[in-house]
This record gives structure tokens, sequence and C-alpha cells, in this order.
């Protein structure tokens, strides 16, 4: 059963860098090839993430850039971020390649299952971002000068802005994956969990008061509650992690 495992720790040092140039040098490729991909979609990329701007400020028809080389820049940018995003899952399938043969055979079936739950959290949080958060916050923000400012969004910024809030929200919804690799790693257990729970719906309520400005309950339960439910999750993973164990 541990075949793999012995012959992966006789190989020599050479052997692993090679194997780890190996992996980088794909997974730069597909991040190469994802960036492409979100350069040539990165004008409907771009009017997909004003939709919520334009909702907030309807007679707003157009953003604004200071320097001709600006709206290029926010494409780079863009097409960076957005094209490893895209090219993730390959990524972590070449990362997996390379440390598969090191690891024994049920610690392969939990990591095939932490990078699996990672990659589907981190699209619920940021089509939760999208739709709900991001429009309440940008209302929020740009109630404070409507009045008696006129308000000039600029691209730059604008997208930084977004991309911020996207890349918050899905490192908010690893929670359930942080949970089951800590329980792995044999740092907490399902006891310890259930004992914070208190303490977890506290700090949901306050994570979500944060992000959502404090000012409109009812987008603080939206995030609370799903944040409070993936806490959830993650005690339940981890119980039934330590059933198969114990079993």
């Amino acid at each position: 059963m541990h075949e793999l495992t012995e012959e992966y720790k006789k190989q020599t040092l050479v052997d692993h860098l090679i194997e780890l140039r190996s992996c980088l040098i794909k997974s730069f490729i597909g991040w190469v090839v994802g960036a492409v991909i979100s350069y040539l979609l990165a004008e409907h990329i771009i009017n997909l993430l004003l939709l919520p701007l334009y909702k907030v400020v309807p007679l707003q028809s157009k953003v604004f850039f200071r320097i001709f080389p600006e709206v290029f820049l926010a494409y780079i940018k863009l097409s960076i971020i957005v094209g490893f995003i895209i090219s993730s899952p390959y990524i972590f399938y070449q990362i997996w390649l390379f440390i598969a043969p090191g690891l024994y055979p049920h610690e392969k079936k939990w990591v095939k299952s932490v990078v699996f739950l990672t990659c589907f959290s981190f699209l619920i949080g940021d089509l939760l971002a999208y739709y709900i958060f991001l429009p309440a916050i940008l209302k929020f923000l740009y109630s404070f000068g409507e009045k008696f400012l006129v308000f000039k969004p600029f691209l730059k910024e604008y997208i930084s802005f977004v991309l911020k809030i996207f890349i918050i929200f899905g490192v908010l919804f690893q929670i359930p994956s942080f949970l089951f690799l800590l329980s792995k790693l044999d740092l907490v257990t399902s006891s310890q969990l259930k004992s914070f729970r208190p303490y977890a719906v506290i700090l949901a309520f306050l994570i979500a008061a944060i992000l959502t400005s404090g000012v409109d309950p009812l987008n603080q339960l939206l995030l609370a509650i799903p944040l409070t439910l993936l806490y959830e999750v993650g005690i339940i993973l981890v119980k039934l992690s330590e059933f198969k164990k114990g079993g």
C-alpha cells in the first residue's frame, strides 16, 4: 500500500526539483492561457462588473479615466486576476500531481475534498458578493455624497475595489475548508468547534456589520447567516472526518 510513498521518498532532490519545475511551468502556462482569454473578453467582463454601479448611479452612463494608459492597464490587471481564477482548477490539478506521490491513500482522499470544497466555496462567495452585497455596499457609500457632491467613477479605482470585494468574500467562504484542514492536522476537534459556536456567531455578525457598513440590518443578516451556516458545515465535515477515522 505504501510502495508509491516509499519510492517517492527515495527520489533524489534533483528529481523533486525537476518535477517541481515542470509543475510550475505548466501552471504558469495555464495561467497565461487564462489571462489571454480574459483579455479577449475584458470589455465584456468590465461591462458586467459595471452593472452594480449603474444600478446605484442610474444617470451615470460612463466611467472616466485620467491618463491614456489607464484603461489598458486596467485590462491587464483584470486579465491577470480573472485569468488566475478561471485557470485555478488546472493549476490545482498540477499541484495535486506533484504532491500526490508523496501522500498515503487516506491523505489523497481528504486533500481532494479540500481542493473541491475550496473552489466551490470561492465561487458561491463571489456570486453572493456580486448579486447581493456589492450593490448594497455601493449604495451605502454613494449615499454619503449624492446630495451635495458630483460622483465621477474612475475605471482603475472601481475595478480594484470590486476585485478586492470578490477576494474578501471568496476568502470568507473558505471557512469549511479551513476548519476541515485544521482537523486533519489535529489542531481542532468537533467538540472544540461546538464550544466556540456562540463566539463564532458573534464574530459572523461583526464581520457582516463591517462589510455591509453596519447600516442595513437586512444585508447584515444576509451575510451573517451564510457565515454562520458555513461554520456549521465546517463542524459537520470535521465530525464526519472524526467518525470515519474512528471507524
